[in-house]
């Protein structure tokens, strides 16, 4: 018994260490790629800067997450109106 709990412990302890390297890692590539952004940004500006123009930076992210959080609530209005009508179909046609 003393060893089934000893073989559980260590199997929990490396699931959670595999786990833990799993975020590291992907949290390592979203720092990198983010560093490369940045250095493609920068000689974007520095070349701007060249020329003499200004380099205005713009969020895409936001108008993105806008638009997908007014699809979500399209959708979820869409699901709960067929919902209510399908649970209303199903009542009178058991009364019916």
């Amino acid at each position: 018994m003393n060893e089934f709990l000893e073989a559980q412990e260590a199997a929990i302890h490396a699931a959670r260490l595999r786990v833990e390297l799993s975020q590291s890692r992907s949290e390592q590539q979203e720092y990198l790629r983010n560093v490369e952004v940045a250095r493609q940004l920068e000689k974007r500006a520095e070349k701007k800067r060249e020329k003499g123009e200004v380099m205005e930076l713009k969020s895409i992210n936001n108008k993105k997450r806008e638009r997908g959080e007014e699809a979500l609530d399209a959708r979820k209005k869409k699901r709960s109106t067929g919902e209510v009508e399908g649970q209303l179909r199903d009542v009178l046609g058991q009364i019916f």
